[in-house]
């Protein structure tokens, strides 16, 4: 016995339902049609008319009118079993900055996701500081000293900047040019790298002003410079061989980036179990062997 395709049947649903391909048209958010070619298929899948076609509308005939009600008993109970499954799933809010959302965590949530498929996480990036409280947010990652008064507050990684360049560019210490410099918003950084590296000749007023760190990882993995990004950020890039770290010592930062929420927060259990992964996946990362390279601290 052939099944007609669940899409034919709500198209049936609402064409019957309002007597109209027009107005079940408008509702579906499709074209008319689209609902008359759903409404063919369906007749001819069950081998009979469901409807009486006038130039006025449509009107159901008999076998239309018991299909309709059996359809709408189905689709309801379609939809209830639809809404407990999506109540039953946890939706966990994360409010991170751009940087840290595209470079470090998400490439590892797929993991997280796999291993708790009851549990969806939404992730916001975003360099304004959000009020949890207010918001609605339950985990926030911030770069800052880890002082935020009246939220619980746990270091996920130590930050240093380092020097890299993409496998196009020379990883040497004398290739870098004041031109070929890309800043992320703190134009600083490549100063007081430069300081500390003892390249006190290096012009670091020239170069490529990126809006956020992530841009200037970005331009770096298209060779279009070298860029001085915080390590946590860059384990993945260097570790495929696309970025190379450049031989000189990294510089050392007092910012970290910290896992912040409310207190009451991880007593739920799935909020818990992933703020255990999130700290558990940063320590794995603190733990790696840094590239060769120079980075070694």
């Amino acid at each position: 016995m052939p099944k007609p395709p669940l899409e034919s049947l709500r198209f049936f649903e609402a064409a019957a339902r309002r007597l109209s391909v027009k107005l079940a048209a408008e509702e579906l958010h499709v074209t008319p049609g689209a609902v008359s070619q759903q409404l063919r298929k369906l007749e001819d899948c069950l081998g009979q008319p469901l409807f009486e076609r006038h130039a006025r509308g449509l009107a159901l005939n008999t076998a239309g009118r018991d299909y309709l009600a059996a359809c709408q008993r189905a689709l309801a109970e379609i939809d209830r079993a639809t809404a407990r499954l999506i109540a039953a799933r946890r939706v966990i809010l994360l409010s991170c900055t751009p940087s840290f959302g595209a470079q470090w965590l998400i490439p590892r949530l797929q993991d997280f996701l796999r291993a708790h498929p009851r549990i969806d996480v939404h992730v916001s990036t975003g360099n304004r500081v959000v009020d949890l409280a207010t918001e609605n947010i339950h985990f926030a990652v911030r770069h800052g000293l880890g002082d935020y008064p009246g939220l619980s507050a746990s270091k996920l990684l130590d930050d240093e900047l380092v020097p890299v360049c993409a496998p196009t560019l020379p990883a040497r210490l004398d290739a870098l040019s004041g031109e070929r410099l890309l800043h992320d918003e703190h134009r600083g950084d490549w100063r007081l790298w430069s300081r500390a590296a003892g390249l006190d000749t290096l012009d670091c007023e020239q170069g490529v002003v990126c809006v956020d760190s992530n841009a200037a990882i970005e331009a770096a993995l298209a060779g279009r410079g070298y860029a001085l990004a915080r390590r946590s950020l860059l384990q993945i890039e260097l570790a495929a061989g696309r970025l190379r770290p450049l031989p000189a010592p990294p510089l050392p930062s007092a910012l970290a980036y910290y896992l912040i929420h409310r207190p009451d927060t991880v007593r739920d259990p799935e909020m818990g179990i992933f703020k255990q992964w999130l700290l558990e996946q940063a320590a794995a990362t603190q733990n790696k062997s840094p590239p060769s390279g120079g980075l070694e601290t």
